[in-house]
């Protein structure tokens, strides 16, 4: 079963998004929640990407709106509800939560 990968820290803040792609592998999902969806703004997204393209990348649609950068999403990034959220809980082990 593939991983599921939470982000919750913006790229320049700490090691979490650098020690999560390390260790991601092709299959998994990596899903940027809190200050993570930062990630998802389409030009730091491209840096952050590169060489990475076997994932899967989501970002919790609630937290990119109440950051008002809903308009600057890469178009690879899936925005997903808390429904799906849980979904993807139950759909992947482990789950690692890098911060």
């Amino acid at each position: 079963m593939a991983t599921l990968h939470l982000i919750n820290r913006p790229a320049a803040d700490g090691a979490a998004l650098s020690n999560c792609l390390r260790a991601a592998r092709g299959g998994d999902t990596v899903l940027l929640i809190g200050n993570g969806v930062f990630c998802a703004v389409a030009d730091t997204f491209a840096r952050i990407r590169v060489g990475k393209n076997e994932l899967s990348w989501c970002a919790l649609s609630e937290d990119v709106v109440s950051r008002g950068i809903g308009e600057r999403i890469a178009p690879a990034i899936r925005l997903i509800d808390d429904e799906t959220f849980v979904d993807l809980v139950a759909s992947h082990q482990p789950i690692v939560s890098w911060s």
